[in-house]
């Protein structure tokens, strides 16, 4: 389904599969703690895009592990899939409306 070497936009239903199907992926949450506690998607890791350790975070992740990324509407999971692909990272999907899309959708979140 994938190559090495993807950073991009994906669809909520295309993340998802990634999710499902993708050896070790991680889901990466860049909200802020507080919409994190409103609902996020499962399994995620909220590491907070306004936090001053935010990119420093990012770059202590695993780069071989293929990662979702998702804020509320997107432009901030954009922001984070560059840093992370600018710091070595090959496997990167930003969900693709973010939270709020991926949830209107009926797709499955934690509350």
């Amino acid at each position: 389904m994938t190559e090495n070497g993807q950073c991009r936009e994906a669809s909520p239903e295309e993340c998802r599969r990634v999710i499902e199907e993708e050896r070790g992926c991680r889901v990466l949450d860049v909200r802020t703690p507080a919409e994190f506690r409103e609902g996020h998607l499962e399994n995620a890791v909220n590491i907070d895009f306004y936090a001053p350790d935010f990119k420093e975070r990012l770059e202590k992740l695993e780069k071989d592990r293929p990662y979702v990324v998702y804020c509320k509407k997107g432009a901030r999971g954009a922001k984070a899939m560059e840093i992370l692909r600018q710091a070595g990272f090959s496997r990167v999907y930003n969900v693709s409306g973010g939270y709020d899309n991926w949830a209107s959708r009926g797709l499955p979140v934690q509350r």
